[in-house]
């Protein structure tokens, strides 16, 4: 065996058990950004085995003649890898979009590849599904987590009948344990697949047939945020604007408890395309900020309580620390917005706090700040980039220079404004 190979995997012993954990953070992120967007899937999380390693290092070097570990690094992406598998094959452009928004991607890769020719008796083309090589940004990871921002981490996105499929084929064609398969395997594994390419049809099929359903529903109810994400991602589509959707989960609960969870209540809240295109907001958010007498203080109940994957349950310190943060920041934010409502309560619902503060003649470090926090909130509650805790922290005491301007205004009517919502505030 090579000495290359040898050291490789024994400084990879050592380091296993950061692999898996970058494994699983991702895995947390891509769950958790998947489950709130309305996309159905299964997500999985795995560091490469030891003994697999070493085993496909071997069978590998008989070709690549291994120089160094660098190039064993760059041959091998998967060492922490995470699978999403997802009940909607067209779902996949959705994951695409969704993982260029949240993470550095290094390469792409997408199966079957073009200019591979096929080399077999084949009748079909084998794995369908994309690769991602990506890293997550250190924006986004409290200062515990920072370690894991270097480290690649691959993300397989395909159906959950190809990954079925895929596993099979791989423990029987690549394990060489096993024993070379027949002719007769390979005709099987090759009708299989075709069956799993049929199947992926099926579901495009019943993934439209619901879209349908869902866009003559008038007064049905959506019964779930899927539901609710299928109709707004049609909507899109017939209305051609390309938007991150947001956090579909709070929306839908929240159109719940306005007794709009109906297409024909919802299509009013909708913005006209033109704006629609132009906003900086998520879909989602845009219609949160339409609906009439909406109390953003349910923002505090539901940013980090709703749709919650299981792995989320028992907490670590990091995450309640920026629990803790959260709060205090998105209460923060609810002041400013109760502020500057009061300041004219006329406004409609799409209005924007730093136009709002360019009115009332606000300083401009005061504007910049708001324009910040803003971002923030945009991004905290639709799941864009969750900030970091410190991030929040530092948005909280900046805000409070922008309180402290208000409440020193030569305008009484603004500083009865934010006296008023504060006393809103109070439990």
């Amino acid at each position: 065996m090579s000495q290359i190979i040898t050291d490789f995997v024994s400084a990879y012993l050592r380091e296993y058990d950061h692999y898996q954990s970058a494994a699983g953070l991702c895995s947390q992120r891509c769950e958790k950004l998947l489950a709130t967007q309305g996309i159905r899937a299964i997500v999985s999380h795995r560091a490469k085995k030891p003994t697999k390693l070493n085993l496909k290092l071997q069978q590998r070097d008989k070709d690549k003649k291994y120089k160094s570990a660098d190039q064993i690094r760059a041959d091998i992406p998967d060492l922490a890898g995470v699978r999403i598998a997802l009940y909607f094959p067209g779902d996949r452009g959705k994951v695409e979009s969704i993982l260029q928004e949240n993470f550095d991607i290094i390469l792409t890769k997408n199966f079957p590849e073009k200019k591979k020719q096929k080399k077999d008796a084949k009748r079909f083309d084998g794995y369908h599904a994309d690769h991602y090589r990506v890293q997550m940004r250190e924006t986004s990871l409290d200062d515990a987590e920072k370690a894991y921002g270097v480290t690649q981490v691959e993300i397989q996105v395909g159906s959950v009948l190809m990954h079925s499929w895929a596993e099979v084929e791989h423990d029987l064609i690549y394990k060489p344990e096993s024993g070379t398969p027949s002719e007769d395997e390979h005709a099987i594994l090759d009708e299989l697949n075709g069956l799993v390419i049929a199947g992926e049809i099926a579901l495009e099929r019943l993934q439209k047939a619901v879209e349908r359903r869902l866009s003559v529903g008038g007064a049905a109810p959506f019964d779930n945020h899927y539901e609710l994400a299928a109709y707004l991602h049609k909507w899109m589509r017939a209305h051609q604007v390309e938007l991150p959707i947001g956090r579909v989960d709070i929306l839908w609960e929240l159109l719940k408890r306005a007794d709009l969870n109906r297409q024909d209540r919802l299509e009013p809240l909708l913005p006209p395309e033109h704006e629609a295109l132009m906003s900086q907001s998520a879909l989602s958010d845009q219609i949160i900020d339409a609906i009439p007498g909406g109390d953003p203080t349910l923002y505090l109940a539901l940013q980090s309580n709703l749709i919650v994957p299981d792995a989320y349950v028992t907490k670590s310190p990091q995450a309640e620390a920026r629990a803790g943060s959260t709060t205090e920041f998105l209460a923060g934010w609810i002041l400013l917005e109760r502020t500057f409502k009061n300041i004219d309560p006329s406004d409609g619902p799409r209005s924007n706090p730093v136009k709002k503060a360019d009115m009332i003649n606000m300083s401009p470090a005061s504007k910049d700040t708001i324009s910040w926090v803003r971002r923030l909130r945009n991004n905290l509650v639709h799941g864009i980039e969750i900030p970091p805790s410190k991030t929040l922290k530092d948005a909280t005491a900046a805000l409070e220079s922008v309180f402290n301007e208000l409440s020193n205004s030569t305008d009484p009517n603004v500083r009865k404004a934010l006296e008023d919502a504060r006393n809103e505030s109070k439990p």
